[in-house]
Formats: C-alpha cells, structure tokens, sequence
C-alpha cells in the first residue's frame, strides 16, 4: 500500500471544499518515483517542476566535471547515485513546488494505487461532511495562547524549540 498526499489548489477551502477544487486535487504519492529514476528531465518538464529541473541540471553538471577530474569508474558512479537520490526525493520536490504555489496539503491517503488512493479519499470526504454537525451561530471564542516556556529561544515572533540549552533572555 502506498500513501499519497492531497493538496487542493490556491482559494479552495479545506474544511468545506467546493467541488470545482476537489476536481481539481492533487495525489502526490510518497516515496520512491521510477520515472524519475529513468527519465528525470522529461519527468520534472511534464510536472513543471522548473526550479527543480534547473537545480538538476546544475548539480548534474557540476557532478560530471568533478568526477570527470577523478577519473576512474567515478563518474558512472557519481551518475547513478545521484539519480537514485533523485528518485528518493522526486515526489518530495513535486510537492514542495505545488505548495511554493499556493496548492494546500489537505490529507495523506493510504491505498494500493492512485486510483483506489482517490476513492478512499472522497468516501471518506462524503462521510465527513454527511457527519458534519451544523454550525452553531454563535462560535466558541478562542482559548487566550499560552505563553513560551522561559527555556525556549525566539526567533521574530516564532518559538524554536532545540536551537540552544540554556535559558532564553527576553
């Protein structure tokens, strides 16, 4: 079984999607891309994954020249494993640039193919809204943030937790 992420595009709503932007979802599977082990500027050209593609071809050509220096058996080498990794992190990279675009990861779908990955994904949709309780008129106000532990450091208005040991000064 794989698991696939959905996004919908920019503007739609993720608690009550229109049916237009569920038309429109995006299952990017997790893992592993045999295309794009095979085939990764034709796969990156037919995903429009630009910023991808030219990091590629940068880091592909850098690799060739230096191994091409070494000699030897290197640049085969050097070729293969940097397209296993690319196949690794394929999917990832498609789903970055989707996100770079505004396109929102909604669920993570379990299912033995796309196809059944999409079913699964929109039963379980129409079982969440037909369970849905109405919306009451007047909604419960926010609960007040709870204040940073003194220990964890700032960075603008954010919490980082793990960045340094000792206490943070305010």
């Amino acid at each position: 079984m794989a698991i696939y992420s959905v996004l919908l595009p920019p503007g739609s709503h993720a608690e009550a999607p229109l049916e237009a932007d569920l038309e429109r979802a995006v299952f990017v599977k997790e893992g592993f891309c045999w295309p794009a082990l095979f085939f990764s500027l034709i796969w990156s050209l037919w995903h429009r994954l630009w910023l991808v593609l030219i990091g590629y071809l940068v880091i592909v050509l850098v690799l060739e020249a230096t191994s091409r220096l070494v000699g030897g058996i290197a640049p085969g080498v050097t070729g293969f494993l940097f397209a296993l990794l690319f196949a690794l992190e394929a999917n990832g990279l498609r789903r970055w640039t989707l996100e770079r675009r505004g396109w929102r990861p909604v669920a993570m779908v379990e299912g033995s193919s796309r196809e059944a990955a999409e079913v699964r994904f929109f039963v379980g949709l129409a079982g969440r809204s037909a369970a849905r309780p109405p919306v009451s008129p007047s909604p419960v106000p926010p609960s007040p943030a709870r204040p940073a532990p003194a220990s964890a450091p700032r960075i603008g208005g954010e919490q980082v937790v793990g960045l340094s040991f000792g206490p943070h000064r305010r």
